[in-house]
């Protein structure tokens, strides 16, 4: 389920692989809607993240073989978003220092790259709230 209004989408989400890329399309579009094209890619490259750590990470829930999600896409004043992805498993990612080699392990690590602030929650009724802001301006 997706909801919609100014300065904000929710997205309900069954996440799988295929739905991470579509979810992203949606994303760039609302970004660039809201007229902040300076965080169309970060925003992109982070929610690729969460979403894919909720593939890896989280056990399907019900009766669905998939895990699932909410996304929350807010904008905030000074041209800036606030994005949280909501899952069931009460687990936090942890910062870890992964191996040039590693094929993962540097989830974290991007995300506090990219975010200006960022940080996970422990959810009411289970589960964990991970939530960052990006604002423009270098993050180098």
């Amino acid at each position: 389920m997706t909801r919609s209004s100014p300065g904000q989408l929710e997205m309900d989400l069954a996440v799988t692989a295929k739905t991470v890329g579509l979810v992203r399309t949606i994303v760039r579009a609302h970004v660039r809607l809201w007229g902040l094209e300076p965080l169309v890619e970060r925003t992109v490259l982070v929610l690729s993240e969460l979403l894919t750590n909720v593939v890896k990470h989280v056990p399907p829930s019900g009766k669905s073989q998939t895990p699932s999600a909410r996304l929350v896409l807010t904008r905030v004043p000074g041209d800036g978003l606030f994005l949280c992805v909501h899952d069931s498993d009460p687990t936090h990612p942890q910062l870890t220092l992964a191996s040039p080699d590693a094929e993962d392990g540097r989830g974290v690590s991007l995300i506090a790259a990219c975010a200006d602030e960022y940080g996970v929650t422990p959810a009411t009724g289970g589960g964990k709230d991970v939530w960052l802001t990006l604002f423009p301006g270098d993050r180098s």
